[in-house]
């Protein structure tokens, strides 16, 4: 019984037998059965010309591929990217190393995702924090901030972890260092205690305890209002009557005025 489906014909035209184990010739890439398999029994047309066959001897030598090299062995080992013979003193001989150009290219690869993650991040930070501020539902709002904050938040690490509330705090207009920080204070501190632990965190500079210096107050960041008049007033008790969310965005601004332009703040 035969089965013209199994195995693949010889690429011989003079035989074209069908072999269930063909060979595939690693010159020319064609398929043949076990008795033209041998690049001398098929004559193969893309055979390297640096085969030697002495005189009276049917052993073939593969002469290394190398310049000004004379070694010659019966064994071909053939470099798997220029498929040309080269001896064990020579096996690396470059060919497989990325070139510069590959290489710039390939670490071009690699910084682009990165680069447009960053955007992407940028993006969304934008987003989320202009929706935070237009939003009708700040406490739905703050509560998404909240997460965002606590993953970054500094402040006195010996407030117990339950007594801790978070803040993206926004430094003065005349402070160097113009980026909102998330900082976290104690809900059992006075107003005032507050600002001079979030004003040591910032680095600036705190006048609160002179009588005629321009003092440092906390303002909303949404409406630009003043937090509290009185630094006095316990958080706790700010929070229990929802004068302050956990996770709002407030400003630290030198000002004796109840009222600022909360949209410099950015």
């Amino acid at each position: 019984m035969e089965f013209p489906t199994i195995g693949l014909r010889c690429a011989v035209e003079s035989c074209k037998q069908n072999d269930f184990l063909p060979t595939n010739c690693i010159y020319c890439s064609e398929t043949f059965c076990k008795s033209h398999f041998h690049i001398l029994s098929h004559n193969c047309t893309k055979i390297n010309d640096n085969i030697v066959v002495e005189p009276g001897n049917s052993t073939e030598y593969f002469i290394c591929s190398r310049e000004l090299c004379s070694d010659h062995s019966p064994i071909e080992i053939p470099c798997p990217k220029c498929k040309k013979h080269y001896c064990l003193a020579h096996r690396h001989h470059g060919c497989l190393e990325p070139s510069e150009e590959e290489i710039m290219k390939k670490l071009t690869e690699w910084e682009k995702p990165k680069e447009v993650f960053a955007i992407a991040k940028n993006s969304v930070d934008s987003m989320i924090t202009e929706n935070l501020r237009k939003s009708k539902k700040v406490n739905v709002a703050n509560k998404v901030q909240l997460m965002r904050l606590k993953g970054r938040a500094i402040g006195c690490k010996g407030i117990p972890t339950e007594n801790r509330r978070y803040f993206l705090i926004y430094p003065p207009l005349s402070s160097p260092k113009k980026e909102s920080r998330a900082i976290y204070v104690c809900q059992q501190w006075t107003v005032g205690k507050a600002i001079d632990s979030i004003a040591e965190i910032l680095g600036i500079r705190n006048s609160n305890n002179m009588a005629n210096a321009e003092k440092l107050r906390i303002f909303h960041h949404y409406n630009g209002n003043i937090l509290v008049d009185k630094v006095d007033i316990v958080l706790s008790d700010l929070f229990n009557n929802n004068t302050l969310i956990d996770g709002q965005n407030l400003i630290l601004e030198y000002s004796n005025a109840d009222k600022i332009d909360s949209s410099l703040y950015k």
